[in-house]
């Protein structure tokens, strides 16, 4: 199983890998160059035409989609605090995090494709080559583990996502862990074969960059890469969604009162950090 998405309280990808500080989101440039990096090499002239883009996107994001943010956080506080969230309305909140992030995929593809569309025919290979390596890196070190050292390694990332919301677990919720994790489906040779499917799809669009459907196939590989995964594919990650919501809804009958409010201390924390974020 690929490291879970959906932590108890740590609900919107965007959000919370762009902004787990105000200095982190406030600084998102220069950390997004450091990502870039380990793909590819941009110049000057490139660098300036991405800090203008991304200065655009994170001022459209702290303008419009930090305000939804803290709604959906103010509402799952409201909703714990009422009292119990089955599994069903956990996917509901994992479905509106997923809006979240599907509106900005929509938002930065068209200006992404066309800064994509000036790389050189090097920067194109240099880029397709480091994300191969680094696919095969990933499944290379899913294969050196047994099964039980990939159990092992679930139930230990299931327990660390937990406490770190609501503190350490008694041995009923251990248990409640442990029943599930070996029920989650292992998707590590499909998400392989999906980003190498992805990777064709997207070195087939380069192969013809000054083509007039250049950027309008990009934009679409962008907005919607879950396009390529095979029906297999998804039905194990829906499945692995599904068990995900229903071990958070059994493990929430089963919080104590500190827990509790540890839980709360900490949407408390995400919903005062959206408001920060929105007022610098």
């Amino acid at each position: 199983m690929k490291k879970a998405k959906f932590p108890i309280v740590v609900l919107f990808s965007f959000l919370l890998s762009a902004c787990s500080s105000s200095f982190v989101y406030n600084n998102i440039d220069w950390l997004l160059y450091w990502y870039v990096d380990d793909y590819i090499d941009l110049s000057a002239d490139q660098e300036s035409a991405l800090d203008e883009r991304i200065a655009s996107w994170q001022s459209w994001h702290r303008s419009t989609e930090l305000e939804r943010y803290q709604i959906q956080l103010k509402s799952l506080r409201a909703k714990l605090n009422s009292g119990i969230l089955t599994g069903e309305q956990w996917l509901s909140e994992f479905d509106e995090a997923q809006q979240h992030l599907n509106r900005f995929r929509t938002k930065i593809a068209p200006e992404l494709a066309d800064i994509a569309q000036k790389l050189s025919t090097e920067q194109v290979e240099g880029l397709l080559t480091s994300w191969h390596k680094k696919i095969q890196e990933r499944q290379s070190e899913f294969e050196k583990r047994t099964e039980k050292e990939r159990l092992t390694r679930r139930e230990k990332r299931l327990t660390e996502f937990v406490e770190d919301n609501v503190g350490k677990l008694s041995q009923q919720q251990n248990n409640v862990i442990k029943q599930y994790a070996p029920t989650f489906i292992s998707i590590s040779s499909e998400q392989t074969a999906y980003q190498t499917r992805l990777q064709d799809v997207v070195r087939d669009i380069f192969a013809n960059p000054d083509s007039l459907e250049f950027k309008q196939q990009l934009t679409q590989v962008i907005r919607n890469p879950d396009q390529f995964k095979t029906s297999s594919y998804q039905e194990k990650l829906d499945h692995n969604v599904r068990l995900y919501a229903h071990m958070l809804a059994e493990l929430n009958r089963t919080f104590t009162q500190k827990q509790k409010l540890k839980l709360d201390a900490k949407l408390e924390e995400w919903i005062n950090l959206t408001e920060d974020l929105i007022s610098d």
